[in-house]
């Protein structure tokens, strides 16, 4: 197994290992993962909040507002960037000017965990394969299914039903070749969304 391709939560892929400032991730990334995009700053972003509070007026309570506003406080300290080569992006986060998530795609198939290369693997598979390492069943609204123990999401491995049944993507599903899946330092819990998950085991 290619060491460059490797998942270790909490601490990234490869060479990506969280913490690394943008210009650490230039050094490393090259030539294995790609060229860096421009950084696209979330405080450049978060500085519209208020113009966007004042352009819908009296529409938005006082709930949106704060909302609006926790949402632009948490915005501005993240930055995102790709790494492209062959038209195959990986995508990065940075949260204070540090790696602090990394999403990697179907077409990257060297990607391995625990000796096994995830995206060769069924879906059903790579779902045992994260619940077990994460000890506990796994989080799933849409087409994600999160396990915080290890701060790792799943995208396009699973499905959850108009009724709130998870199903598990097959091979023919048009959402299979859009496979992906997100490293973080920490798991993603934002308190205003954990009612839209649903609990659910592969094993």
């Amino acid at each position: 197994m290619n060491v460059d391709w490797r998942v270790e939560p909490h601490a990234g892929i490869g060479r990506l290992v969280f913490g690394l400032t943008p210009g650490e991730v230039a050094s490393a990334a090259v030539p294995v993962y790609g060229t860096p995009t421009p950084l696209i700053r979330g405080a450049d972003a978060a500085a519209d909040t208020e113009g966007l509070i004042a352009a819908l007026g009296p529409s938005l309570s006082a709930a949106d507002i704060s909302a609006m506003r926790r949402a632009a406080t948490d915005l501005a300290s993240l930055d995102r960037q790709n790494l492209e080569k062959d038209r195959t992006p990986i995508l990065l986060e940075y949260r204070n000017g540090r790696l602090d998530g990394v999403t990697v795609e179907a077409r990257h198939a060297e990607t391995h965990f625990r000796n096994e290369r995830i995206f060769s693997l069924d879906a059903r598979e790579v779902l045992r394969l994260f619940e077990r390492a994460n000890g506990a069943p796994g989080r799933f609204r849409s087409t994600e299914a999160a396990f915080d123990n290890l701060a790792v999401s799943l995208f396009s491995f699973s499905r959850v039903s108009p009724d709130g049944k998870v199903l598990v993507v097959r091979e023919d599903d048009p959402d299979f070749t859009g496979r992906s899946v997100t490293l973080r330092r920490e798991p993603y819990r934002p308190a205003n969304e954990m009612d839209q998950f649903v609990t659910a085991s592969f094993e």
